[in-house]
């Protein structure tokens, strides 16, 4: 009805257009700088007449307005988008109010996410059945996370299993995986909610409230309020925040007490074999030293054997001084073999046999036996 409203029409004397015509006739739709009319004085004084004036334009029906205005509301009852939702100030004071005015904006709309999410799903299936045919080589593809870090994921469709895992054989820990998409079946589930930045906000205003109520909490979750913020650096420094916080905090595993037990027993049994084997090598230690004692013992009875049979063998032809040098001698090793002999008590019992002083005479061999006119050794002189 505006648009075809008639537009307002000038009114003036006839003759007064006379000339241009083309002027007033494009009036309306061009922007001439100025109009030119034909004065008239018909009116019979001799005065000129009044120059042509614009009928006042027709008025806009009230019913009209009305109209637009029950059509925006249907616009908005159709799409589930009210004046809140789009932003303008409404009635809601609390933040409570308002996020419940929000959810109703979205429970309004969930039939376009609802139908987004058909169309990903419909799109990552037809991809999921063509990644084996494309990914056919060995390749490192790059990821991206929910929270818009990037990773790399390695793909190898020659290998058997799908999932290799590259572990570390003193730790324990996965180095890598590498996947075979050829290898087993996959499919496509979608979840459609806030996205990840609104989650991070959310989190972020639930722990700012969390540690204004109990301070205390800064010494046990502070790192992951610092890492929810969203400035430059809060990385980095929610990474220095976490060195402050007790070890044990910062542990994941959840071991049972009775899994806690095992392992404090097995320490417990590996100290004792640790003393085991100590002992071990302290026994082995003494058995070599006591081997070493035994082979110089029998050394030094051979020498001193030795050493008698030759005084035997040459005291024919020697005179009484040098027999007595001799003997000194002998009996000088001898004082020094009962001297190791008092230090090993058992392996004397058991290795060395009779000193000759303990021998009578009747018993000791003949190369054994001291010349004539010479006394027994250890015997005073």
């Amino acid at each position: 009805m505006l648009a075809l409203a008639p537009k307002a029409p000038f009114i003036g004397y006839g003759g007064q257009f006379e000339g241009y015509e083309t002027q007033w006739k494009t009036a309306n739709i061009n922007n001439w700088p100025y109009l030119e009319v034909n004065p008239d004085v018909t009116d019979g004084q001799g005065g000129p007449l009044p120059l042509p004036q614009r009928a006042p334009p027709p008025l806009a029906q009230n019913g009209l307005l009305q109209a637009k205005m029950g059509a925006a509301d249907d616009i908005k009852g159709t799409t589930g988008q009210y004046d809140a939702s789009l932003g303008a100030q409404s009635n809601e004071v609390s933040g409570r109010a308002i996020l419940a005015r929000e959810k109703q904006g979205d429970t309004g709309t969930y039939h376009f996410i609802d139908n987004l999410a058909r169309a990903i799903r419909y799109a990552t299936r037809q991809l999921v059945d063509m990644i084996p045919k494309i990914y056919d080589t060995q390749r490192v593809a790059r990821i991206i996370g929910l929270d818009g870090e990037t990773d790399q994921a390695m793909i190898d469709p020659t290998q058997p299993e799908a999932v290799r895992k590259i572990v570390d054989q003193q730790t324990g820990a996965t180095i890598k995986k590498i996947y075979n998409p050829n290898v087993g079946k996959y499919d496509v589930a979608v979840t459609t909610g806030p996205s990840y930045m609104t989650k991070r906000q959310e989190a972020l205003d639930a722990m700012s409230r969390l540690l204004q109520g109990n301070p205390n909490l800064w010494a046990v979750a502070g790192d992951l309020f610092i890492k929810n913020m969203d400035w430059p650096g809060a990385q980095e420094m929610s990474k220095r925040f976490a060195k402050t916080i007790d070890p044990k905090l910062m542990d994941d595993s959840e071991a049972s007490p009775e899994l806690a037990q095992a392992q404090q027993q097995m320490q417990a049994m590996g100290q004792e074999m640790q003393q085991m084997q100590q002992m071990l090598q302290n026994v082995s230690q003494s058995m070599e030293a006591q081997t070493l004692k035994v082979k110089e013992f029998d050394s030094q009875v051979k020498a001193y054997d030795a050493e008698t049979k030759r005084i035997s063998a040459v005291q024919a032809g020697m005179s009484e001084e040098q027999i007595q040098d001799i003997a000194m001698g002998v009996v000088a090793a001898a004082m020094e073999s009962q001297s190791m002999m008092n230090q090993m008590p058992e392996m004397r019992e058991e290795s060395m046999p009779m000193q000759q002083e303990q021998m009578p005479p009747e018993m000791m061999p003949p190369e054994m036996m001291p010349p004539q006119g010479m006394p027994p050794m250890g015997a005073p002189q």
